[in-house]
């Protein structure tokens, strides 16, 4: 029997760049960074329902999050600031951070609907197929 793995991803609507807040981002001096850290932080806290934490239990420090995405720490929190500021990110008194409006981009699926898809697409071209022969 295989295995039935459940993985997350984010579903971004064809405007997603051209928010205000998008806009804004880019048109800053690192903006282009800045997005690709959001980006970056949406996707880590998928599985989290928006949170940053690291293994459920602990916050994300700037300093964590700048090995995890790969930037420096003062990128890190300078990107972290204005995404505050536009109120893309909240971050609580006990350090956590959480993705704001991450609800509207998280999808979840698993391997057993992905192969159960994958049937039914199969089943309906060969119907399908079968129709136009007749």
């Amino acid at each position: 029997m295989a295995d039935n793995k459940k993985y997350y991803y984010l579903k971004l609507k064809e405007n997603f760049f051209e928010s205000e807040e998008m806009i804004i981002l880019q048109n800053m001096e690192n903006g282009y960074i800045y997005s690709d850290i959001l980006l970056k932080l949406y996707l880590r806290s998928l599985k989290n329902e928006g949170r940053l934490m690291f293994k459920k239990l602990i916050p994300y420090t700037p300093s964590a999050l700048a090995q995890v995405v790969r930037h420096s720490e003062e990128t890190v929190e300078k990107a972290l600031e204005i995404f505050q500021q536009l109120e893309l990110v909240e971050i609580l008194d006990n350090g956590a951070i959480y993705m704001l409006d991450i609800q509207n981009f998280i999808g979840s699926s698993s391997t057993e609907a992905d192969r159960r898809r994958e049937y039914d697409r199969r089943i309906k071209k060969e119907r399908e197929s079968q129709g136009n022969s007749l």
